[in-house]
């Protein structure tokens, strides 16, 4: 049977189970392959493939946990997107700010709307949470999340980039933030 167009255009966002674990492990290292390629070096997103089957047991162990939230997005009934999110890991933060830990969406889904279709609900189950306010940490130079965020709202926060080493990679990184 072939799906008609609406079929497979249908977008559905739910919360993420257990057995989406692999799946969403996958939509991570394309995002990041695809994303990263001029910014990060080629040993590290090679790299990244090696650690699919880890960061899948801990994805599934944060969704069987409820460690912290995990929506995902379906398209035609396949998972092209996810997003995790909760209360924010900063020390400096507020009991009121919520984080967007990661949006993560397949490179042939870029530009449809998908991610900010999923910020929103994200967006609305932090302030069901109690948040009035959220954060994103971003790769500094990764021009369409920055791009994406400020045209969500998202506003950088003056004297915050770090550089964090992950596998002998340097990540600099900044906070944006966006009031809720």
């Amino acid at each position: 049977m072939t799906a008609t167009s609406s079929e497979s255009d249908h977008l559905s966002i739910r919360a993420a189970q257990v057995e989406d674990a692999a799946q969403l492990a996958r939509i991570h290292l394309q995002t990041w392959q695809a994303t990263y390629v001029d910014l990060l070096s080629e040993r590290y997103l090679c790299g990244l493939s090696a650690g699919v089957e880890r960061r899948a047991i801990a994805l599934g162990e944060a969704i069987a946990s409820r460690k912290m939230s995990i929506l995902v997005v379906e398209q035609g009934g396949q998972l092209v997107a996810w997003a995790s999110f909760g209360s924010s890991r900063d020390a400096d933060a507020l009991a009121s700010t919520g984080e967007l830990r990661a949006i993560n969406l397949l490179p042939r889904v870029w530009s449809q709307g998908i991610g900010r279709q999923l910020w929103q609900e994200v967006r609305q189950q932090l302030i069901a949470a109690g948040f009035t306010q959220a954060t994103v940490w971003v790769i500094q130079g990764n021009q369409r999340a920055l791009g994406f965020y400020e045209a969500v709202g998202f506003v950088q926060q003056p004297d915050t980039a770090v550089t964090v080493v992950e596998n002998d990679e340097p990540l600099p990184l900044v906070r944006y933030r966006v009031a809720l």
